[in-house]
């Protein structure tokens, strides 16, 4: 499932940032491990976009599209829509779309800030501790990372040391983070 953070303090330059950001992963993610991975009986692909919490909403629902294509003309064409932030709403919709589903992964794609609806960091831990991993883009100066690191999911870090690390992907700006997702997209392609 991919969340993205369209509230009012994300402007709409950062917001087609952050949508190509999230193309590029879903780039990645279709070709991994081989060519083609979105399909009915690989990878599925969910969308929900967040801000105030009326406007918070499943845009594609957990495996709707089989193709890799069609997911990505629905993050190309979300619009963006919203005032406040209500995080701890949108992450309930991403573990109601992953319910019974293994493995599940939340891509969060924020600037950090929420304002509104309930704690986000407790119904992080809930769906971690139900085996949901919760990975964040915290995207600004600004970002409460003491919260971002409370939602996200520990990782393995792949060196002799076999240490972790939260998974967060912590950026100044969002064309920062269109400019990383980029580069790793041309790697895999490499």
């Amino acid at each position: 499932m991919f969340a993205l953070d369209s509230s009012g303090s994300i402007d709409f330059r950062e917001w087609e940032y952050t949508k190509a950001a999230a193309r590029y992963i879903l780039a990645i993610i279709n070709n991994v491990p081989d060519p083609n991975s979105i399909d009915t009986n690989k990878h599925k692909f969910g969308l929900v976009r967040f801000s105030s919490t009326e406007t918070t909403t499943v845009i594609v629902n957990l495996g709707k599209h089989p193709t890799f294509a069609m997911n990505d003309k629905s993050i190309a064409d979300l619009a963006k829509v919203g005032y406040l932030t209500d995080t701890f709403k949108a992450l309930t919709l991403c573990d109601t779309e992953l319910r019974d589903k293994d493995p599940r992964l939340v891509w969060l794609f924020t600037d950090g800030l929420y304002t509104q609806g309930g704690n986000a960091g407790e119904k992080a831990e809930a769906m971690k501790k139900d085996g949901i991993n919760i990975c964040v883009a915290a995207v600004g100066l600004r970002a409460h990372m003491d919260a971002i690191n409370k939602m996200a999911s520990p990782i393995k870090i792949s060196n002799t040391q076999n240490t972790t690390e939260k998974c967060v992907l912590n950026y100044q700006s969002f064309a920062d983070l269109k400019y990383d997702a980029y580069s790793a997209l041309q790697k895999v392609l490499s």
